[in-house]
């Protein structure tokens, strides 16, 4: 038994791999489904708990976002109350002076002594007066500001706050409102302290300071020092009580408004046992658990809560990070299983400002990503930003001044007036800078176009089915023609209810996309410049209004609603013009239509704060690339990061459910697997039984029996493959046949050669030869002939093409040059022109003869020769080490009449000294190419026969033959065909 047939008694066969491919293919097929199934039931089960978490986590947002504004609105309240008394206190200064005549009673009296000419003076009376810089928010707008803030504190029922209760809340924002103050009031003395301290150092350094004022700044500078240590110690006194009576207040609030969230939380549908959420503030104080509203909620999750790894991830979240490094690391939700339970942890970042802060991540979130086209306008931002900061700069040093003279109000002020116009400008150009270089105009312009199409699409369908349907009721009125198709009365009106439905929907489709034109709810484009060009008005807006209500909805809101938009834009210019006009600290304008800064809120700023926040928004660049990140849109996510809301969904019983269906999936694919690898192995065996005949039959011609015939098998792939087969066969035998008759003219040609090379002179030469056909016979050709009075002649040929045409050439091109010779003619010309002759006469166009023809003659070493269109010979000079390429040239043998060809060929002659090689090849050797396609070429011919010059003639072609074999990896030595390009033949004389 041989190797094969063990192998294949081993080996698998057909039905066992198909069997295998099979089961393979099955099992993929089901492993796949069920992957898929089971992350479809996986979605939908994430999809639907956050269907479910969606509503009751924006009211928690927004409840959050409330109790944070309804806290700092109470604690702003009562620091408004003291710093108005110090803003009084402060800007009394600025008033002005005013002079009049005494009034009164005593004064008329004076007046009408005067009158009368009596000698009566009356006494001029100096008093205060208010002038633009000495007016604040008045105790009356704060007093209505607290007004609207408690109206806020209503009970669940509705009812407001009773006065026992909001005295205690106010209490505790008074206190939180006094540490404030300290710590700031300290903050603010501690920089006094350090500008004074600067002033009295270089008078202590001077050495002509007289002794007496050295001891008075000496004793100052003690005094000072002590009281800056003093302040020191108070600011963190001043925050810890803050903080302490901030915690109070929350409670408080959280307290007051328990039962609502309560109640509101329920009726969102929030299912307690399986989601429990917890609100914390940015220092890590929690606002808010819904384990605390709800009983059944507050085991969710509780050796959640304690384990280590979610301690710590929590923990992560208050560290003095970076607020947009937290936002981004925790943007992911985090899994754990505690006791046999799945848990989501998901942590969600709540933003004071939201109306910025989405502005800000959306501009953030580009300038990350490669496709940040905003490049160049960020570039002219920050210039603009530099020119802005110049004039703001100016600005604040003009209002100083203004200041101090207290005459006039800015609005009154030229060159205030001049500077607030430049600002106007900067502004203008920063904005359309932007419409100029912001990358979203295509896509805006493809919108249009789109929404266009379709729109004139659905009303041509509209006036196309009204058409239709006047023509059905026209038909209904009138009798129908002869040889028109007849519908019954039922089948016309049928078609028209059909028809105005479908009109109805047309309609329909019409009003919702005129409605939808301009929302931009889907349109992230439009939101991304929107948040470029609107951002800064929205941080100034929040900086200087408290508003009544806060949430993500306003700006859905806004993006929804065209109106909306054009109205806050309006809002936002109108404010910035107040801020900019100079008329007025705290009087809003009063516009016009639909523009009202009540939806804004409450004012708690006045326009010089307003003045300084614009002049801060709009002379800092959105964005700078560097590594810490710093822009605008970094500040306004690091100031407004209020918290962060932690949610824990609890996924056990979905994916239990989960779970068990992928079991049960897995059972049923496993009993359709076995199924279908027993059909698949029964399948095998009805197709094997034919292939295994085929397979007899080809192992009978692989031992050489071609007397093979392939039984019929059907029409399908193996009765194919059948046929195929016996066609193969006839191949076979026919180029069997052929193939004998090659090896014959392979022989008869070998033996046209010289079979063995001339010894008569071998005490003068030596010779050497070899020739490779390219098809087993070629058409390349070498000879050497003694003649009888001593002479040598060796010729040398290529006959155009290859193959047994051109051996059949070159074997009577051979018996013709023999045959002259044996004549007796000698002069090599003449010989060429017969041979020229009889190859023009007798072969066709295409078939002729290179030929190189020599004498070598041996008592004065001279050879003479002719070349018939042949490759130039080469000779290797033994004395100079040098090699010669002798001249040759000719046209070749069989391509022209002899008139013309006797012309060409020209007789030369030379002579050889001890140690020269003559070499003569046909053009196959320098023209083999190797596997890349390359040539051996003609110079690496040249350059081994002066390497090896000094060896045997036989050694010389040996080692051209080996670095032939070399360049095209293959075996030229071997007999039989070859994958050559060309014969290849070669003769070398060397001279002893």
């Amino acid at each position: 038994m041989n190797k094969k047939k063990i192998l294949r008694t081993v080996l698998p066969g057909i039905r066992t791999k198909l069997s295998f491919f099979t089961a393979i293919l099955v099992i993929s097929i089901l492993a796949v489904t069920t992957a898929i199934h089971y992350n479809q039931q996986k979605n939908a089960l994430e999809d639907k708990l956050d269907a479910e978490l969606k509503t009751p986590l924006e009211y928690i947002n927004s409840a959050v976002l409330d109790l944070e504004n309804l806290n700092r609105s109470l604690v702003m309240i009562e620091e408004f109350k003291v710093r108005v008394r110090e803003k009084k206190k402060e800007l009394s200064r600025f008033k002005r002076t005013v002079v009049s005549k005494e009034t009164g009673f005593l004064g008329s009296l004076k007046a009408l002594g005067q009158s009368m000419g009596l000698n009566v003076k009356r006494g001029n009376v100096y008093h205060s007066v208010d002038t633009y810089f000495t007016r604040y928010l008045s105790e009356k707008e704060i007093e209505d500001f607290e007004s609207k803030v408690r109206n806020e504190l209503r009970k669940e029922t509705g009812a407001p706050i009773d006065p026992v209760t909001y005295e205690k809340i106010r209490g505790l924002a008074e206190k939180t409102a006094a540490g404030r103050i300290s710590a700031e009031r300290s903050r603010s003395r501690i920089e006094e302290i350090d500008e004074e301290l600067q002033t009295i150092e270089p008078e202590l350094i001077r050495n002509d300071l007289d002794p007496k004022k050295r001891k008075l700044f000496v004793s100052e500078k003690e005094k000072l020092a002590k009281e800056q240590r003093l302040n020191e110690k108070t600011i963190p006194e001043g925050e810890k009580k803050a903080l302490y009576f901030e915690t109070l207040l929350t409670k408080a609030l959280q307290n007051f408004f328990r039962g609502s969230y309560k109640d509101r939380i329920s009726s969102l549908g929030l299912m307690p046992d399986k989601i429990r959420i917890f609100a914390y503030d940015r220092v890590g104080k929690e606002t808010l658990d819904t384990g605390l509203l709800f009983p059944q909620s507050s085991g969710t999750g509780k050796k959640l809560l304690t384990q280590e790894s979610f301690l710590k991830s929590k923990k992560s979240l208050f560290d003095d990070k970076d607020a947009i490094g937290l936002v981004q690391e925790k943007s992911r939700p985090e899994n754990y299983e505690v006791g046999g339970r799945q848990y989501e942890v998901v942590f969600r970042p709540v933003f004071r400002n939201p109306n910025t802060a989405e502005r800000a991540r959306r501009i953030y979130e580009i300038f990350i990503s490669d496709e940040n086209g905003f490049k160049s306008y960020l570039e002219e931002d920050k210039k603009t930003s530099a020119d802005i900061r110049e004039i703001a700069v100016k600005l604040k040093s003009r209002i100083t001044d203004l200041k101090k003279e207290g005459k006039v109000k800015p609005g009154s002020d030229s060159e205030f007036r001049n500077l607030a116009e430049g600002y106007r400008k900067l502004i203008k150009k920063r904005e359309s800078k932007f419409e100029e270089l912001q990358p979203n105009n295509p896509t805006f312009e493809k919108a249009e176009k789109k929404w266009k199409e379709e729109y004139l699409s659905l009303q041509e369908k509209g006036k196309i089915t009204a058409k239709e349907i006047l023509d059905w009721e026209q038909q209904l009125k009138t009798p129908q023609k002869e040889g028109e198709k007849k519908f019954s009365t039922e089948e016309i009106q049928d078609k028209i209810r059909n028809l105005e439905a479908f009109a109805e929907e047309v309609k329909d489709s019409i009003v919702r996309m005129e409605a939808g034109k301009n929302d931009w709810t889907g349109f992230k484009e439009r939101i991304l410049n929107d948040s470029f060009l609107e951002i800064r008005n929205a941080a100034l807006e929040d900086f200087a209004f408290v508003p009544f209500k806060t949430g993500p909805s306003g700006l859905v809101r806004y993006y929804k609603d065209s109106e909306e938009r054009k109205t806050n834009s309006a809002k936002a210019k109108l404010f910035r013009e107040w801020i900019l006009s100079g008329n007025s600290e705290t009087d809003l304008p009063k516009p016009r239509g639909k523009i009202s800064f009540a939806d804004s809120g409450i004012l708690v700023r006045s326009r010089t704060e307003a003045e300084e926040m614009m002049w801060e928004l709009d002379s800092t660049p959105l964005l700078v690339e560097s590594k810490d990140g710093s822009g605008l849109v970094y500040d306004l996510l690091r100031k407004d990061l209020l918290g962060f809301n932690i949610i824990l969904l609890d996924r056990t019983e979905g994916y239990r459910q989960i779970r068990n269906n992928r079991e049960e999936s897995v059972r049923y694919a496993s009993i359709i697997g076995v199924v279908a690898i027993l059909l698949a192995y029964l399948l095998a065996w009805l197709f094997v039984r034919k292939i295994k005949t085929i397979s007899r039959k080809t192992e009978e011609i692989e031992k050489g029996n071609l007397d093979v015939e392939f039984p019929s098998a059907g029409y399908d792939e193996i009765g194919i493959l059948s046929e195929s087969l016996n066609d193969m066969v006839h191949g076979l035998k026919e180029r069997e046949e052929m193939r004998g008759e090659l090896a014959a003219a392979e022989e008869i040609q070998k033996r046209l050669l010289p079979e063995k090379l001339p010894t008569g002179l071998e005490d003068k030469i030596e010779l050497a030869a070899f020739y490779k056909a390219m098809a087993g016979v070629g058409g390349d050709y070498y000879d050497f002939i003694e003649l009888a009075d001593g002479k040598l002649v060796f010729c040398i040929g290529d006959v155009s093409n290859h193959g047994v045409g051109p051996a059949i050439v070159m074997a009577l091109f051979r018996a013709q040059i023999r045959s002259i010779f044996r004549r007796g003619e000698r002069n090599l010309k003449k010989i060429l022109l017969e041979v020229n002759a009889s190859l023009y006469e007798d072969t066709p166009d295409h078939i002729f003869v290179t030929f190189f023809l020599g004498v070598f003659d041996p008592s004065n070493s001279q050879v003479e020769y002719v070349s018939a269109g042949h490759i130039k010979p080469m000779l290797y000079d033994a004395s100079k080490n040098k090699i010669h390429e002798l001249p040759a040239g000719g046209l070749p043998l069989g391509m022209d009449e002899n008139s013309f060809f006797e012309t060409t060929i020209e007789r030369r002659s030379l002579v050889m000294d001890a140690g020269d090689i003559f070499f003569e090849y046909t053009d196959g050797f320098d023209e083999a190419r190797s596997l890349d396609g390359s040539f051996f070429g003609r110079e690496r011919v040249a350059k081994l026969l002066l390497t090896h010059g000094g060896k045997a003639v036989p050694e010389v072609i040996a080692q051209m033959v080996t670095e032939a074999e070399l360049h095209t990896s293959q075996n030229l030595s071997k007999p039989g065909m070859s994958s050559l390009s060309d014969d290849i033949a070669m003769i070398a004389i060397k001279k002893k």
